[in-house]
């Protein structure tokens, strides 16, 4: 449930923004929601150099937090 009108605007006014850092306060990477009425289109910025294991842990890291994220509402 919910406000039908507002919820397909709210989708297209708000913009979260997801950062992981490492230990030291670095951000690593960053996801950020993209404009949109009724799809979820979102953008994964690398900011440093990452290994394989760490960029491939990360992605899997967001996606899981995205659909929890789309689950929650």
């Amino acid at each position: 449930g919910g406000i039908p009108i507002l919820g397909m605007f709210s989708g297209y006014l708000f913009h979260p923004t997801y950062s992981a850092t490492r230990p030291d306060g670095t951000i690593v990477m960053r996801v950020r929601k993209q404009p949109a009425f009724f799809e979820g289109k979102f953008t994964i910025e690398k900011l440093t150099d990452l290994s394989l294991q760490e960029e491939v842990n990360l992605i899997y890291s967001f996606l899981m937090l995205l659909l929890l994220e789309r689950a929650r509402g």
